[in-house]
């Protein structure tokens, strides 16, 4: 199940709350003032992978170089970018 971001306008408070996809939209009751009136807030979408790819995207440090990239030279994800040349 997803975890949502809400904020409350009665008393600004943040927080978070799992729920269905199909009661993403409903307000959310705030834990610190009660208020029923708390509205889902727009968040980064998190996303866990426990493989490398994911690991170097954590570990700015880890990045591979081009001799131990798993794709063929030139690939998008492996190289460096380049600038298209403008028309």
């Amino acid at each position: 199940m997803p975890t949502y971001d809400f904020r409350c306008p009665s008393c600004a408070s943040l927080f978070e709350e799992r729920r269905s996809f199909a009661r993403a939209d409903d307000p959310a009751v705030c834990p610190s003032c009660g208020s029923d009136l708390a509205a889902k807030v727009i968040s980064v979408a998190a996303f866990y992978s426990s493989g490398s790819a994911a690991k170097s995207l954590l570990d700015p440090g880890a990045r591979q170089t081009a001799s131990s990239a798993p794709h063929a030279a030139g690939c998008p994800c492996c190289s460096p970018k380049r600038s298209v040349p403008q028309a």
